[in-house]
This record gives structure tokens, C-alpha cells and sequence, in this order.
């Protein structure tokens, strides 16, 4: 499913490259209808990232992913047959559409049904996954046209029903519907389909946390909900309170201050991650990687540093466990922030006009350096705390919030691009996403606190006022085996 995200979001990136600005081809797209199609995907995301959250209470995390790749399949094959600009804005609306849609209910998933010491490394694996999805459409998009990239595309959600069909629904799920038996049973699946009395101990852990997380506000909440009807009443009226119910339901696990606390951060966090990642160039990069004058093909460097930053996920895979996210996000995060600060200083003095060969490896290198440790943490951190920070109660609310946030940043960011470097030029970009990236090493070295190995429960005490402050930036000297 995330390796589908990875090929959905490069889509803009292959189409745009074959027709923008083609006139002598029977579809193409000129400056502004390229402008719009490469940034639309990131618009739409929001409106399904908040649908999710509603959706996945009544359907389900499982449901919710089973039901979303049909719509991806329909996205796929709508931008095969596309003879006109509508048609595949429409397509790209629906690729985000179901990308927002169905991120909350993945991640929930996983902070669900893993386990303390694995949930960053799925986290990680996912964001993998994204990052050599993106990389093998760029391979196939240097072999086949992109409508056959498009129609091979199609066949990846037909897969992954597939998949999805044969792994139980989340454990927390039926607990929260009182289906305590498929929880069990959902339950010794995910832990190796093992019988009930190995896992009992961890399924009355899980019980007993969600019964706390179901506090006194959790019961004025329903007491409020409760719509006493009267015999004869129109029905009109009752599920038009019903509806109000759930609307405030929803609000106000929006606005309770377990989740307002820990969402505050994820929204910051994601804006250090969209700045280290240079997101908002991304469709615009080629065309940057021309402007430095490299003697070698910026498709070519481009893949290079992509594929630099699937390695440094990888990397974060095999050593989150043992370091914890704090020092790597910390790592990460200063290194590229160093990296584009030289860039800011090579654009300064060099461009394509007066470029010297022997320096073009500059660069070229802190690219790779800046994707590498990209790809270490940052790309990273946002999705991991997105499946961790949140409270029980509020946590499919919480999500898609910050998934739709998330693309909102990216859109703002990648539609003004063009705007912000004509304003101060392109070692003024490097410059200002420079200055932010550093700025977040303060605030990360300041608020973030240190989720590895530690389980929900106590990751949701961080933003209490009852905790300890050396414990919440500390990693656990031994995690769970």
C-alpha cells in the first residue's frame, strides 16, 4: 500500500515530464495547468485525511484500507485513458483523495497491533516502502510511456487488496466495539498465531488501557450523544441528533488538551520535515539541477539522490532501536541544515554562466548528503509520532488531522515555490529553508521527546503535567525483547 503512496506521489513528476509544454503532442499542459496539476495531489489529501477519521470508527482500521484501494485502482486507470487536462486533474484529485483517506487508519493500524520496540522500525519500513515506490516509477517511467506506467500501476492496489484481506482487523478496534473475542483472536495473530494464554497477559493490559482511556469526559460525551426519542417523534429530527452527537463527539476529542498538546507538535514537526526534504522543489528540481550547470543528467543525479535517501531509511531501520529518535532527528536534522546552507553559498557565487567543472561535485555531494540524512530521520519522524503521541480516544481524529495538515504544508509550499524564488533567487531558497532547518535542531533538542521503545500509555503522560522530564528524553536502557 505505502509502496502505491510512493508511485502516486511521482506521478506529477513523470506526466509533467512528458507533457509539459509538448505542443506537437496531442495532450499537453502549459506553465499553468502544470503548476496545478503537480501541486493538486497535496490539495486534495486533506479532505480525505479528515473524511479517515471519521470513516475508520465505523468501518474499521482494515475496512478503511480494504475500501481505498478500490478508489486507487479507479484513480489508476483514469489517468491511463486521460484524453484531456480535466481528466487527469480528476485523476490526480482522486489519487490524493485516497492517499489522505488512508494514511490515518495505516497508522493507526500499526501503533496498534505492533509492539513498543517495532513500531519506529515499521514506521520506517513504510516510509521505505514510499521512498522505493517513487524510485521504481522513475525506472519504468525511462523504459515505457507514461500511460504504460500508469496501466502497470493499476495492477499494485489490485495486489494489495489481496494482501490486506488476509490480516485481521486492529485488536484496539474490536475492544472499542466490545467484540472481545475477535480481539483475542485478532491478537494472537499479529503476535505469531499463538494461543490465548501466551498473549492474555498483553490483551488485559490493552484492555484495562483502553477501559482508563474511557474516563468521565468520555461519559459526558455519551450522555450527550443519547438522543431519548419519543414515541411518535419524526425521525428526521432524531438522526439529525444523532449526527450533532457525533459532530461533537468528534470536537471535542479535537479540542481536548491530551490530544491539542501532542498535535501542536506533530504540526511544527511536519514543517522541519517538508523544509529538510526541500518538498516544495521537488517538481521543479530538474530544472534547478540544470541551473547548477552539472555536466551529467539531472534525471540521472536526481535518481541518485533519491535513491541516497532510500538508503537512509533503511539505515534509520537498523539503528532507531539501538539510538532512539531523538539523536538521530537531531543528527539529521543539523547535517541538512548545514548542507543547504552551502548550497546557499555555492549558488551565490556560482549559476550556469559561470560554472568551473572542478567544483561541480559540490553540489552534486551535498545533495546526496542532504538526501541521505533526510532520509535518516526527518522524512521519517512526523509518520513515526503520528502512530504513537496521540490518546485512544481521539487518535483516528488526531491522524487525519495531521496527514491533511501535512499536505496542505506541502501544497502551500510547492505552489508558492516558483513566487518565493523569483523573490529572493535560488541561493536565497537555500538560504531560507536553511534557516528553518536549523531553527527546528533548537526545537526538536528542546520538545521532542524520546518514544523508542516505550509504550503508548506512557507516551501519552509526556504531554501531561504529571511526568519526568528526564525520563520523557531518555531511551529505555534495555527495550522489550
Amino acid at each position: 500500500m505505502i509502496f502505491n503512496f510512493g508511485m502516486m506521489l511521482s506521478m506529477p513528476t513523470i506526466v509533467l515530464g512528458a507533457l509539459h509544454n509538448r505542443k506537437s503532442e496531442a495532450l499537453w499542459l502549459d506553465d499553468d495547468q502544470a503548476s496545478w496539476f503537480g501541486s493538486i495531489l497535496f490539495a486534495t489529501h486533506p479532505l480525505g485525511s479528515v473524511c479517515s477519521g471519521f470513516f475508520q470508527t465505523y468501518l474499521g482500521r482494515k475496512g478503511s484500507m480494504l475500501l481505498v484501494n478500490i478508489l486507487f485502482f479507479v484513480a489508476w486507470i483514469t489517468l491511463y485513458s486521460a484524453q484531456s487536462p480535466l481528466v487527469l486533474s480528476i485523476a490526480a484529485l482522486t489519487m490524493g483523495l485516497g492517499i489522505g483517506f488512508d494514511e490515518a487508519p495505516l497508522h493507526s493500524y500499526i501503533g496498534e497491533m505492533s509492539e513498543p520496540h517495532l513500531r519506529a522500525t515499521l514506521c520506517a519500513l513504510l516510509v521505505s516502502c514510499s521512498w522505493a515506490g517513487a524510485l521504481l516509477m522513475y525506472l519504468i517511467a525511462y523504459l515505457a510511456p507514461w500511460r504504460t506506467v500508469a496501466l502497470i500501476s493499476s495492477a499494485v492496489p489490485i495486489f494489495t487488496i489481496i494482501c490486506i484481506s488476509q490480516i485481521p482487523e486492529s485488536p484496539t478496534w474490536y475492544i472499542m466495539k466490545g467484540r472481545l473475542n475477535d480481539a483475542q483472536k485478532s491478537l494472537c495473530w499479529l503476535r505469531g498465531w499463538t494461543e490465548p494464554d501466551v498473549t492474555q497477559a498483553e490483551f488485559e493490559q490493552l484492555c484495562g488501557h483502553i477501559k482508563k482511556s474511557s474516563d468521565s469526559d468520555q461519559e459526558k460525551t455519551r450522555a450527550e450523544e443519547k438522543y431519548e426519542a419519543v414515541p411518535g417523534s419524526n425521525n428526521e429530527k432524531e438522526t439529525f441528533g444523532k449526527a450533532e452527537g457525533l459532530l461533537k463527539t468528534k470536537f471535542r476529542e479535537l479540542t481536548n488538551k491530551k490530544l491539542l498538546l501532542p498535535l501542536r507538535m506533530v504540526f511544527i514537526v511536519f514543517i522541519f520535515s517538508r523544509a529538510t526534504q526541500l518538498t516544495p522543489m521537488g517538481p521543479y528540481m530538474i530544472g534547478i539541477l540544470d541551473d547548477f550547470g552539472f555536466p551529467a543528467d539531472s534525471k540521472l543525479i536526481l535518481f541518485v539522490a533519491g535513491l541516497s535517501g532510500f538508503a537512509g531509511t533503511l539505515m534509520n531501520i537498523l539503528l532507531v532501536r539501538k539510538l532512539g529518535k531523538r539523536k538521530m532527528s537531531l543528527t539529521s536534522q543539523g547535517t541538512v541544515a548545514f548542507c543547504m546552507l552551502l548550497l546557499g553559498v555555492y549558488c551565490s557565487f556560482f549559476d550556469r554562466s559561470n560554472r568551473i567543472l572542478s567544483l561541480t561535485w559540490i553540489p552534486i555531494s551535498l545533495l546526496v548528503i542532504a538526501g541521505f540524512f533526510g532520509g535518516l530521520s526527518m522524512a521519517l519522524l512526523p509518520w513515526q509520532l503520528l502512530s504513537e503521541v496521540f490518546p485512544l480516544k481521539g487518535r483516528g481524529v488526531g491522524g487525519g488531522v495531521s496527514a491533511a495538515y501535512a499536505y496542505y504544508v506541502s501544497f502551500a509550499m510547492t505552489k508558492t515555490y516558483l513566487y518565493l524564488e523569483h523573490w529572493i533567487q535560488l541561493n536565497g531558497v537555500f538560504f531560507f529553508y536553511g534557516g528553518i532547518t536549523l531553527f527546528g535542531v533548537w526545537y526538536l533538542l528542546r520538545y521532542l521527546p524520546e518514544t523508542e521503545g516505550k509504550s503508548l500509555e506512557q507516551i501519552e503522560t509526556y504531554f501531561t503535567k504529571n511526568y519526568d522530564k528526564k525520563e520523557m528524553f531518555s531511551k529505555p536502557r534495555r527495550s522489550a525483547a
